[in-house]
């Protein structure tokens, strides 16, 4: 019968392919690094649109300071102003203070939302790390890596894909608007020019929304690609766990010396107890019970099979009674950890046996 042959490999090898989602503990770290998911096209779709909300809902107040701000002008120039010093810093003073005052309103709200657009993104990170200089980036062979690779592929597609649309979206507006701009130069100028704006809106809008579309679908592709660069070999995860926790066979070791040394204190503290209960064989409870010190009996050592069988010798040993008591002893062994006192439903059982072993005693 002939066998398969056999081709040797090293089963880490998929140990360290990188598909395991990160650890929070990775993310800070990333996050710490400068290293966000962020869509400038998402910022840059919010801040356009938040322009043209603001140009319509401010319109009327900044088209009336603008009015005022030529109104003011034209009646300067007729005025005996002209005729005196420093007229020209006082003209332009006027002009750059209403021109302020007429943009700021509109300025400050694509901030909130250019901001408010990060956050959501990238949430309140403050890092100083991307500022930090890196001579790898001097690299040439790195620099060629970035631009021959899948994100420059896609970022290039990206652009064509929304150059083509762009184009699309003004050409067919230009095609349906330019008969009718045509006619808006024969008509009174504030009907033409009401016209004329109301074409520019609708282009505008329409640009807008494509870019809003097109940046959630950037968005969610940063997305996917953030969340696949930053994911984890198995191997990485247990790197970081020992990194973080320790050593799991470290702490394993540690529990063990921890209980080693219990169970050595308890030992060493069987011969000043007064009574071992017994179940007779597998349990073993060792009792003691000082009137001065304790408020009820105290259990100073326990234990099953083996142990109990080392807590009868040494209780033999140093001549402190064993005393069977089958329902006591499961019920102290399992309510009752070492160096506890016994629960009160339990005194009456211990107080018989702790009776018995005085008179035995005094006897």
């Amino acid at each position: 019968m002939s066998r398969m042959p056999c081709i040797p490999f090293d089963i880490q090898f998929f140990g360290q392919e990188r598909t395991e989602p990160a650890t929070p503990h990775k993310r800070n770290k990333v996050r710490e690094e400068g290293r966000v998911c962020t869509s400038k096209d998402l910022s840059a779709a919010v801040q356009i649109l938040t322009a043209l909300a603001g140009l319509l809902m401010l319109g009327p107040f900044m088209f009336g300071i603008l009015t005022e701000l030529i109104v003011f002008a034209v009646r300067f120039m007729g005025d005996q102003a002209l005729l005196e010093d420093g007229w020209f810093y006082f003209l332009s003073w006027e002009a750059v203070k209403q021109y302020f005052l007429t943009w700021l309103p509109l300025g400050l709200l694509v901030c909130l939302f250019a901001t408010a657009t990060i956050i959501y993104q990238v949430g309140l990170t403050v890092t100083t790390e991307p500022f930090k200089p890196k001579f790898d980036r001097l690299n040439p062979i790195s620099g060629m890596k970035k631009i021959i690779s899948l994100r420059s592929i896609v970022e290039l597609l990206k652009g064509l894909l929304k150059a083509a649309l762009f184009a699309v979206i003004i050409y067919t507006a230009v095609r349906d608007y330019l008969p009718v701009s045509s006619k808006t130069m024969q008509m009174p100028l504030e009907i033409g020019s009401a016209a004329f704006w109301d074409m520019l809106w609708t282009l505008a809008m329409r640009l807008a929304l494509l870019l809003l579309v097109l940046a959630f679908a950037d968005y969610a592709y940063q997305k996917w690609d953030f969340e696949k660069s930053i994911r984890m070999s198995k191997q990485e995860i247990k790197e970081e766990y020992k990194q973080m926790e320790g050593d799991p066979q470290i702490k394993s070791k540690i529990r063990q010396k921890q209980r080693e040394m219990a169970r050595q204190r308890m030992m060493a503290d069987i011969p000043k107890a007064d009574v071992v209960i017994t179940n007779p064989t597998r349990l073993a409870i060792a009792l003691s019970y000082d009137r001065q010190l304790m408020g009820a009996p105290q259990v100073v050592a326990k234990g099953k099979d083996y142990l109990a069988k080392r807590i009868r010798e040494i209780a033999q040993a140093n001549d402190i009674p064993i005393i069977e008591d089958k329902p006591l002893a499961w019920a102290l062994y399992e309510g009752v950890e070492v160096g506890e006192e016994i629960p009160e439903e339990l005194y009456r059982g211990v107080a018989e046996i702790l009776a018995m072993v005085y008179r035995l005693k005094a006897s």
